[in-house]
């Protein structure tokens, strides 16, 4: 099959989006593979009709989802879906009403997560979370309110738990948060009352309060709900 003829010019909406769409739906039915190189950033804009922005842009988001990987000097190629997520879900990353169903989802999660953590969480644990919290006070003090700084947190935190496979899910959901806050056009709720929330975990995790941790969490996850509703 000709490799040109499987892409179809994009019709005008979130660009991004309907290209990331686009290769998402050549993935799923096999027309792309595991291991096969998409056409340069240069020949993707062209075929699709799109700007090497747009193409860009799309790119990356398929980088964080891990359908691609990009390799300098090489190029970008189809990866295996890290997770088996539901494409559906995918597509909704948009949806303002999405951001709560994802932080329902986060707060079953990882308020289970913390509690593992206290138990299981050894040393050098401790101080890399110590090490991300001092870390991001420097950041909140320079100005600098990334998502991201705030996410590695509750990541590492799943590290902790010593089980790669809700490790692997806590990855999975802050990618998913990243993207549909970015999606959704919302900005980061209050970075400096997550790093608040945050140190309050990690103190509770240095004690070894299980109680402690799991209300701390609880409490933030209530108070990021409460900054979505009120469309902070």
């Amino acid at each position: 099959m000709n490799r040109a003829s499987l892409f179809q010019p994009i019709r005008p909406r979130r660009l991004y989006e309907a290209i990331v769409h686009q290769i998402q739906e050549l993935v799923a039915e096999r027309h792309l593979q595991p291991g096969d190189r998409l056409p340069s950033e240069r020949e993707l804009a062209e075929l699709l009709n799109v700007s090497r922005a747009s193409v860009r842009e799309a790119l990356r988001v398929l980088a964080a989802l891990g359908l691609v990987e990009v390799r300098p000097g090489d190029g970008t190629f189809v990866r295996e879906p890290p997770t088996p997520v539901d494409p559906a879900v995918w597509s909704r990353l948009s949806e303002r009403t999405f951001l709560l169903d994802l932080l329902e989802a986060r707060q079953i999660v990882e308020r289970e997560v913390v509690v593992l953590a206290v138990r299981r969480a050894t040393a050098e644990d401790v101080e890399q979370l110590q090490e991300l919290v001092e870390r991001r006070a420097a950041e909140l003090a320079s100005g600098r309110r990334d998502l991201e700084g705030d996410l590695r947190f509750h990541e590492q935190l799943a590290e902790a738990t010593r089980n790669p496979v809700l490790a692997s899910l806590v990855r999975t959901l802050t990618e998913m948060w990243l993207l549909s806050r970015e999606a959704a056009g919302r900005g980061p709720t209050s970075p400096q009352k997550a790093h608040r929330f945050h140190e309050a975990i990690l103190q509770a995790l240095q004690r070894r309060d299980e109680q402690a941790a799991w209300e701390a969490m609880e409490r933030h996850m209530d108070d990021m709900r409460r900054e979505i509703e009120q469309g902070t």
